[in-house]
């Protein structure tokens, strides 16, 4: 219990709190008394002990993996690609890149939180990658295939996934997503970076 609640204190101060408070809500002379626990003579008081322990253990495991794993997502800056695209009926409430760094070969999803200020019942997505000054890939998707449509007035999600090649070069990129309506109205047009990790390339499938 020592090392543990040492590792957790480390990690994060809040965490020890939790941990304190869920696995010692008693003073340690409290615990250490067979009289306090009302065990009686019989009873190992160690076994009670552990049994409390078990559950808290796995309770501070899981607060720590969630702590690691939340790197993996992060939020993105992005900017309207123009004043039209800032106002158009859709407006984008902010950008997720999973993971970030994106790793070569594997999945990654880029997620835009977008409010529509107009009903609209399906459309594409049009997404342009530039690598520095160099454009690099396009592709055009259903935007159907993207979030779940119709899209009616309100808060909705586009969540874009795809696999980059494993000779894809490690650095900073520059993606561009435009969207629009089953008329080609654009709706709304972003861009925002994001970045390929020096992690060993995996081969493309």
């Amino acid at each position: 219990p020592t090392e543990l609640s040492q590792v957790v204190a480390y990690s994060s101060p809040s965490l020890a709190h939790i941990y304190l408070y869920l696995c010692y809500p008693t003073p340690l002379s409290s615990r250490q008394s067979s009289k306090s626990l009302n065990l009686p003579n019989s009873t190992n008081p160690n076994r009670n002990f552990l049994e409390k322990m078990i559950p808290c253990k796995l309770i501070v495991s899981l607060a720590l993996s969630l702590c690691l794993l939340a790197p993996l997502i992060q939020a993105a800056d992005f900017r309207y690609c123009d004043k039209k695209s800032d106002s158009g009926d859709v407006t984008v409430n902010g950008v997720e890149i999973t993971p970030d760094p994106i790793t070569r070969g594997k999945p990654a999803t880029f997620t835009i939180k977008a409010t529509a200020d107009k009903a609209f019942s399906g459309g594409k997505l049009v997404i342009d990658v530039s690598y520095f000054i160099f454009h690099v890939y396009s592709e055009t998707k259903n935007l159907c295939d993207e979030t779940s449509c119709p899209v009616s007035t309100g808060e909705f999600v586009v969540s874009h996934s795809q696999i980059l090649p494993g000779v894809t070069p490690p650095g900073s990129y520059t993606i561009q997503m435009k969207m629009y309506d089953a008329k080609n109205k654009e709706l709304t047009c972003i861009s925002f970076q994001f970045t390929i990790g020096f992690g060993s390339a995996v081969a493309d499938s």
